[in-house]
């Protein structure tokens, strides 16, 4: 299908649902390959031969079980939500230009990556559990990491030592916790992180408080978005000339 454009720049592949295989051989000159709710394709070919691939959305692909990513070292947006069978990406650490990453099956994706030197540049990532914070990955993206976003996880609250490394990330400016149905409590030690400026609390109804010794000092935005009336609440309370407060309630 694709063997006439190898001068393909740009790839968009939405609802193919017949498509099971994918071969990029041919398109050497990509640059942004869109992949998005092509449910039966189980296999990607090919992504040897991209090394001009920027960026690179895999979504919703449920058959995949491996990519192959060594020589696209050029790639700096990588997505693979909601790719519920995929065990394994190869070659995540030689993605030395990667800047954002967002992946489902965190833990066990991260836990394998073994570089020494990981994702020099990563800026922002996007994980389902809180169990990735303790991988050997996620504690070599300290001095880099500004964006972090945990969505759709399971867990009630975060061990100490996920808390603990969530803290040590220095270059955090935002951090959002999204749709976690089952959270009761924001990290108690919030107060002392000593860069994060933007906080975003979204569809985390058990989170009635904010911690009891507060927010950090640096903070300038918190949102809320679809929360506790409590919450909200506690939030507007803190609205200053300094910290600029949105909230945004249930529909009633």
């Amino acid at each position: 299908m694709l063997q006439g454009a190898p001068a393909l720049r740009e790839l968009d592949l939405l609802f193919c649902g017949c498509l099971e295989s994918l071969d990029l051989h041919y398109c050497t000159a990509l640059e942004r390959v869109d992949v998005v709710d092509c449910c039966l394709i189980g296999e990607v070919k090919g992504l040897h031969n991209l090394q001009s691939l920027r960026n690179f959305d895999l979504s919703n692909s449920q058959f995949l079980k491996s990519l192959e990513l060594h020589t696209c070292t050029a790639v700096q947006e990588l997505s693979t939500w909601t790719c519920g069978s995929l065990k394994v990406l190869e070659g995540l650490e030689s993605l030395s230009s990667l800047r954002r990453l967002t992946i489902c099956n965190a833990l066990e994706l991260l836990s394998g990556q073994q570089g020494y030197e990981q994702c020099p540049r990563l800026e922002g990532l996007r994980i389902d559990d809180f169990n990735a914070l303790t991988t050997s990955f996620f504690r070599k993206q300290r001095a880099s990491l500004k964006r972090l976003c945990i969505v759709l996880s399971k867990a009630e609250r975060l061990t100490e030592e996920q808390e603990s490394e969530l803290l040590l990330l220095s270059s955090l400016e935002d951090l959002d916790f999204s749709i976690l149905p089952y959270l009761e409590d924001l990290p108690a030690g919030l107060h002392s992180h000593p860069s994060l400026k933007r906080l975003v609390i979204s569809r985390c109804p058990r989170i009635s408080r904010l911690p009891e010794k507060g927010l950090p000092p640096s903070l300038e935005k918190l949102e809320t978005r679809f929360c506790s009336d409590e919450l909200n609440d506690q939030c507007r309370m803190l609205a200053s000339s300094k910290l600029r407060v949105q909230t945004l309630p249930h529909m009633t």
